[in-house]
């Protein structure tokens, strides 16, 4: 037996799906974040983890959607022509996902362009130059991808599996916010945190033009906080604890502190998920 194949054998038989919270053997490695959203599918070296086949294959819709938005507004002639072969690939797998993204009137695209300070060229209109709405559909898939890679960072920095009741808190940002407001308020607060921002490589080339992030962990280490930003065009920020109840009791002082109701973050996992 070659060593790849005792390779597979021992994820299959000793491994618990780190996605899951564990209680799952493993019986596939999870690319995360996927392949699709590297250039030549060259993911960084070591991100790969134990999954479950529920948790590996139950994300392929989402993982091509985010795949599809890396490579939105790009320079790179390589990630465009790789960026109209996942769009054609989005539009047979969603039919109506690309009119979603892009239909605007000509009033609406001239508000936006003209609040994001984008004028079009010569002969060109202001629906031409492609300002995308957010669609629920994407909210989505990054909400997937958000989890998920959460999940496995926080694997890679404590060797712990994240438990199943544990709390992540999200809100993820496009390239309109720093258009718009020249920087991202999030990262911009979450910069006074220290944090690690370890390599990400492959066979010694550096991909954080495409993908990179910083980790940080409190005094405690109850609560974790997670910057990612995949090259120009997206990126989310996690707020996660595997202690239950610590993030719903943290918010709940929060709001009761701006005396409001609402909360700029999503919960992906806990009692309060996706409300």
């Amino acid at each position: 037996m070659g060593e790849a194949q005792r390779r597979k054998v021992k994820i299959k038989t000793s491994a618990p799906c780190i996605f899951c919270g564990g209680g799952t053997l493993a019986t596939t490695k999870e690319h995360c974040p996927p392949k699709a959203l590297f250039r030549n599918k060259e993911w960084p070296d070591g991100y790969v983890f134990p999954a479950c086949i529920n948790c590996n294959g139950g994300s392929s819709d989402e993982d091509l959607i985010v795949a599809f938005l890396a490579h939105l507004k790009t320079e790179d002639p390589q990630k465009t022509k790789k960026g109209l072969g996942l769009m054609k690939a989005v539009h047979r797998q969603f039919p109506d996902f690309l009119h979603r993204m892009f239909n605007k009137t000509a009033r609406e695209s001239r508000n936006d362009a003209r609040k994001l300070g984008i004028k079009p060229e010569p002969g060109e209109t202001y629906q031409e130059l492609g300002i995308a709405n957010v669609t629920e559909a994407m909210h989505k898939s990054v909400s997937v991808l958000a989890a998920k890679l959460t999940k496995a960072v926080y694997y890679m920095q404590t060797n712990s599996i994240f438990p199943t009741d544990g709390g992540i808190m999200f809100q993820w940002f496009t390239n309109a916010q720093k258009l718009e407001h020249g920087k991202v308020i999030l990262l911009e607060a979450a910069a006074k945190f220290s944090a690690i921002s370890p390599p990400k490589q492959r066979n010694g080339k550096d991909l954080k033009d495409q993908f990179d992030y910083r980790y940080s962990v409190g005094e405690k280490g109850e609560l974790h906080l997670l910057q990612v930003v995949f090259g120009e065009t997206f990126g989310f920020l996690t707020i996660f604890s595997q202690t239950p109840g610590r993030l719903e009791s943290m918010e709940d002082s929060i709001k009761r502190k701006l005396s409001t109701s609402d909360s700029p973050f999503k919960f992906l996992s806990t009692n309060r998920e996706l409300t």
